[in-house]
């Protein structure tokens, strides 16, 4: 690189450390608006790995956890209990602050391996997601009871991605019940809520 070049770039590497330095100082700060509203900054992440950075950095938990990621570039699907395993992990270390788990996220760029996306008009907007979960039942239905077991060890609440009516929400709520009540007549524990 040009003399100009490492100059340019030893600025921004200056600059980027001088903000991380602030952010350390204002990191145990409330987050108030001017004006005294109180807001709560949460993390997003991807994997379990990403909790101690939430913790270092001041999180007040996780707002979003992109659980499409435990099941991409892999040759096989996660079972239930390895998933129980990652959504424990992250719930235990983090309560009682809120854990949001964002159910399957899959379709559009997200696709599984050695499956083909559908061919349709527009993938991001179409069979992904929660329409594909509720085809997919049997993958929907190992998430849900790893995400309930998972919630008797924190603070754990649900998304569903990509909603588009009410019948895709209250078809999710009964798979819910479901394996609730298959839990239930197992003996098995999870979080009633």
């Amino acid at each position: 690189p040009t003399d100009q070049t490492l100059y340019e770039y030893g600025q921004l590497a200056r600059r980027h450390a001088a903000v991380q330095e602030r952010l350390q100082e204002v990191r145990d700060q409330r987050a108030v608006t001017l004006d005294g509203v109180r807001i709560t900054l949460s993390a997003n992440v991807e994997s379990p790995e990403e909790t101690a950075a939430v913790q270092a950095n001041g999180a007040e938990g996780i707002g979003l956890f992109r659980t499409e990621y435990l099941f991409l570039n892999r040759e096989s699907l996660p079972t239930e209990a390895e998933q129980f395993q990652a959504y424990s992990q992250v719930a235990a270390a983090l309560q009682p602050q809120p854990v949001v788990i964002r159910t399957l996220d899959l379709g559009g760029d997200k696709v599984l391996r050695g499956r083909r996306a559908q061919a349709e008009h527009n993938p991001f907007l179409g069979w992904r997601a929660i329409r594909m979960c509720l085809q997919e039942r049997d993958l929907f239905r190992s998430q849900l009871r790893a995400v309930l077991r998972a919630a008797v060890l924190g603070n754990i609440k649900l998304m569903y991605p990509m909603i588009s009516g009410l019948d895709e929400l209250l078809q999710a709520n009964a798979l819910v019940e479901e394996c609730q009540a298959e839990l239930r007549r197992d003996a098995i524990p999870f979080a009633e809520n």
